[in-house]
């Protein structure tokens, strides 16, 4: 009997921690997170470059100026790799094919960062901490290295992402699209590229969702095929048109997420539901106009090439 006992103990005992390994197994087998299955890679037609152009700037071209209120948030690393964050609402505008002002506000303190372009200039500004201009021409950029300007959000390239000019349907133009078709994401991505004297470069990479052709990443290249500045683009929305059914309507991004590697500024840009067209003479061309450098309410201005304090 006391055989039977001591087996029938053991077996009691291992009965207990087949049950509770069990229960281990269904509690991992629960709690383990399962990753959702990869989308098959496309394999069915596609458009030619030509279509696909021609589709973009049928909505492009219904975008010749905007106006919008939104929301920032920033991360502004300085020369000393120092950050220094921002946030607020601001203002928008845009004018086909260089004109872009973006003004970040925060009360009590008012305009913290001013960033603009236009057919001649280009500028960023930032009030507190920074307490600095910068700002060139885009004459002078045929003279110096663009790759090291030395500013943390870089006018030119932010103009470069929120831009919604057509495209140039003379593919053979310089710097010259061109488009591959990637299955995987299901876009069509658009390359610009350039000659140097010794080699051509990528300047940048648009990439366009395989249905609605909207853009959901542009890609700006350094000299060295560096990425100067990434931006991803979601949210998009219709921008109503006086006497135009809605279909009709053109689509914009509603949120930009911007990264600069090089200087690791980072920059959000959420745009309110208030955005509207702007034909004929609005925005003027003062809403464009560069802010006097001896007048910026800086205390440190530094020209592209240049630098000089007060």
């Amino acid at each position: 009997m006391k055989n039977s006992d001591d087996s029938g103990g053991r077996n009691a005992r291992l009965l207990k921690l087949l049950l509770s390994a069990m229960g281990l197994v269904a509690l991992a087998g629960c709690c383990h997170s399962v990753t959702p299955p990869q989308q098959n890679p496309y394999a069915g037609p596609t458009e030619s470059m030509a279509r696909v152009v021609a589709q973009i700037n049928a909505n492009n071209e219904k975008i010749p100026s905007l106006w919008s209120s939104l929301y920032y948030k920033a991360n502004i690393i300085d020369e000393k790799k120092q950050a220094h964050f921002v946030n607020g609402e601001g203002t928008l505008l845009y004018r086909q094919s260089l004109d872009l002002r973006l003004i970040g506000r925060k009360d009590p303190a008012g305009i913290i960062f001013d960033i603009g372009s236009n057919n001649n200039q280009f500028w960023l500004r930032v009030i507190p901490e920074l307490d600095t201009m910068w700002w060139g021409t885009y004459r002078a950029l045929e003279n110096v290295d663009p790759d090291h300007l030395g500013i943390p959000i870089r006018p030119d390239l932010v103009l470069s992402v929120l831009a919604m000019s057509p495209i140039d349907t003379n593919f053979r133009q310089q710097p010259a699209p061109v488009m591959r078709f990637d299955s995987q994401q299901r876009a069509y991505v658009i390359l610009w590229v350039a000659p140097l004297p010794d080699r051509w470069i990528a300047l940048r990479e648009v990439w366009y969702d395989m249905n609605t052709l909207h853009p959901k990443l542009v890609l700006l290249y350094d000299q060295n095929g560096r990425i100067a500045l990434r931006a991803d683009l979601g949210l998009f929305k219709q921008i109503e048109v006086a006497g135009q059914l809605k279909e009709k309507w053109p689509w914009i991004a509603g949120d930009y997420k911007l990264a600069f590697p090089e200087t690791g500024s980072t920059m959000e840009l959420t745009l309110s539901d208030d955005s509207v067209l702007r034909h004929g003479a609005l925005p003027m061309d003062r809403s464009f106009a560069m802010p006097s450098p001896d007048n910026a309410d800086v205390s440190h201005v530094i020209e592209v090439g240049k630098s000089r304090s007060r």
